[in-house]
């Protein structure tokens, strides 16, 4: 499914109250106060969908998560397939004990009920526009370089349930090698649970998470240089036909 039948598919994030990202908006917030509400928040909402929901009803797996030994108390980015409203807990829980930040559209964080919930947990916008990457570039580098785990979705529109990948856009490829930093690939499998072999419904899940080997950039940003783009490119492929394999492989489809 691609094009016009998968974007009927999309949950739809109306842009109700509009925000002007200024030039001195914090993009990942360090305050006090918001860490304290955030912390409160981003633990109670990972136990009861995490726990309550994922883990009991979804019998929610991770796989892979050695391959981020090599990684503790450093920086990174990961990339995932954006195929459930709530595949952020997913990603979240698969990094835990550590805590991502989670970079999104601008009108996510204008849409009514979500904006303050994608915020107060960890969420950041990234600004619309040609200049958008660029606003966002420095405060992701900087997070990256304080030891911190920073998520994006390349696939950028939310396709529910949706197991195969389409296109990527190159963003985040591209802020890993400003950071020359790891891309984690991580994606998300699941098939609806069976009861007493019957199927019950569609939107009970079985789900794993596969945690990928760590993507390094083939060619390092020398300090006060361009970034190699065909470099990006090669992270961003790998990234995305890793994921294709392993949809591919869990589904039983062939290549």
């Amino acid at each position: 499914m691609k094009s016009d039948q998968v974007r009927k598919q999309q949950v739809p994030m109306e842009s109700v109250y509009p925000i002007t990202i200024t030039s001195d908006y914090t993009f990942i917030r360090s305050d006090y106060f918001y860490l304290f509400f955030s912390h409160i928040a981003y633990t109670a909402f990972y136990i009861f969908l995490g726990i309550v929901f994922f883990q009991i009803i979804g019998r929610y797996k991770v796989r892979g998560k050695k391959n981020l030994h090599s990684l503790k108390k450093k920086g990174f980015i990961t990339v995932a397939n954006h195929c459930h409203i709530f595949d952020t807990v997913l990603t979240g829980m698969a990094m835990l004990p550590r805590r991502p930040w989670y970079a999104s559209v601008q009108r996510n964080f204008e849409a009514p009920y979500f904006r303050n919930m994608f915020r107060i947990l960890r969420g950041f916008p990234i600004p619309d526009g040609a200049f958008g990457l660029r606003r966002i570039l420095k405060p992701v580098v900087d997070a990256v370089k304080n030891g911190n785990i920073v998520h994006f979705f390349p696939e950028e529109e939310l396709w529910p349930f949706y197991q195969d990948i389409d296109y990527f856009q190159k963003g985040a490829f591209y802020l890993a090698h400003h950071a020359n930093c790891p891309v984690v690939p991580v994606v998300h499998l699941f098939k609806p649970r069976t009861f007493f072999g019957k199927k019950r419904s569609d939107h009970i899940l079985s789900i794993t998470t596969v945690i990928g080997e760590p993507l390094v950039p083939r060619v390092p940003r020398e300090e006060g240089k361009g970034v190699d783009m065909e470099s990006v490119q090669v992270m961003c492929d790998s990234a995305q036909k890793w994921m294709k394999t392993m949809l591919d492989e869990y589904h039983g489809r062939k290549p």
